[in-house]
């Protein structure tokens, strides 16, 4: 035999060798964390098999990439690792200054299943499971995801009731904290802002937010606009965001009702983000919808009236040359009805100040302000905003 034919012979067996090798409970696989849009977190993750480290995640400064959403930060651990039995994480709550520190078993034989199977992403592609995903909540919620590519399944979720406020009797440090909470800058932050129109939703960590089947469309009612470019992000009760770039939005006709089928179910947003502007960039429109809180209800009502394949649609009326703002409205609408639900305004940008010149929130009709429910009392915002009479 060749020399060469006998390297590549040993070669071959040796990796056989070493695949053969390796166990079936053993995967290629990272830990990373997560912590709800608005409410961050800077947590420490560590996962164990049979009491053995085996990986980890941290990061030293607050994030809150969207929940379920990995966020980067330390990572560490071998490639192929087994598959978890436990868990330990801690983290510092931004939103209730609580510190929490605690450890749960894993349903380590579903995990094992899971890895086996692998995941269908959203494109329809079958991905193998590549993290295993932390998400720390307020209220001491913790739910573990695994993703593959953008497929992702919730394993469990835990809860701890282990807190202590964070450098309590430290005077420093809480005048500094309260220095902060009330400096111009935060009060009248995005972040505030989200939490004075939507409270701080404990629950819904604890219990999971339900999907509905729906999907998001655009319309304009001026024709010849149809070829801007529209971007939506929806932000739900527990922190998830909808992204437009991931799930194109379709454009529909203004005057004919959408024949288009729902490709997958999705949490309802409590609050759009919009931008429609043109290709050029000399006309600009934006605006943060705050949606009704009982979208869910309409959807049902509607769905016993016209039937599935339900489109939440954004649309914009005609615009004004001479206004710095323009009119938009939302319906619910398929093949067989439309139901209007509410009407926004979307504030127009200015090329020459280079700034908007009328607040972009708006509110529904008969919008009623969440009770604070939060440990550390909200400053309330100088929020300016259009409601629907």
């Amino acid at each position: 035999m060749y020399p060469k034919a006998k390297f590549f012979l040993h070669y071959f067996l040796i990796i056989g060798l070493l695949a053969s090798c390796q166990s079936k409970d053993t995967f290629d696989w990272n830990a990373a964390w997560s912590a709800p849009k608005y409410f961050a977190c800077s947590p420490t993750v560590e996962y164990f098999y049979q009491g053995k480290s085996i990986a980890g995640a941290s990061a030293n400064i607050g994030n809150d990439p969207g929940w379920g959403i990995t966020s980067g930060g330390y990572v560490g651990g071998e490639k192929y690792k087994p598959v978890p039995d436990s868990i330990a994480v801690n983290w510092l709550c931004e939103a209730d200054r609580y510190y929490y520190k605690a450890g749960f078993k894993l349903p380590r034989e579903k995990m094992l299943e899971l890895f086996q199977k692998k995941v269908i992403d959203s494109y329809g592609v079958k991905q193998e499971y590549s993290l295993i995903v932390a998400g720390m909540a307020p209220g001491g919620n913790v739910t573990i995801w695994m993703q593959g590519g953008t497929g992702n399944t919730e394993v469990c979720k835990f809860k701890t009731m282990n807190k202590e406020i964070w450098r309590k009797n430290d005077p420093d440090y809480n005048k500094f904290e309260y220095k902060a909470r009330h400096s111009e800058k935060y009060i009248n932050s995005e972040m505030n802002i989200f939490r004075y129109l939507h409270g701080i939703p404990y629950s819904v960590w604890e219990k999971g937010e339900q999907e509905y089947d729906y999907d998001i469309g655009f319309t304009t009612e001026e024709e010849d606009k149809k070829d801007y470019s529209i971007a939506i992000v929806g932000y739900t009760k527990d922190g998830s965001i909808i992204y437009s770039n991931e799930d194109p939005i379709p454009y529909i006709k203004w005057n004919e009702n959408v024949k288009l089928k729902v490709v997958k179910s999705k949490k309802f947003p409590v609050q759009f983000w919009m931008r429609w502007h043109s290709r050029d960039g000399n006309e600009w429109y934006e605006s943060q919808i705050v949606l009704p809180i009982n979208l869910d209800k309409q959807l049902l009502i509607f769905e016993e009236q016209y039937g599935k394949d339900v489109f939440l649609i954004v649309g914009m009326d005609k615009v004004s040359e001479n206004k710095p703002y323009a009119f938009g409205r939302i319906w619910l609408e398929n093949s067989k009805g439309k139901i209007e639900i509410m009407r926004f305004r979307a504030s127009k940008f200015n090329l020459e100040k280079n700034d908007f010149e009328i607040s972009q929130y708006s509110l529904p009709k008969d919008f009623v302000f969440p009770k604070w429910e939060g440990r550390e009392p909200i400053v309330f915002p100088e929020l300016d905003y259009w409601q629907e009479k």
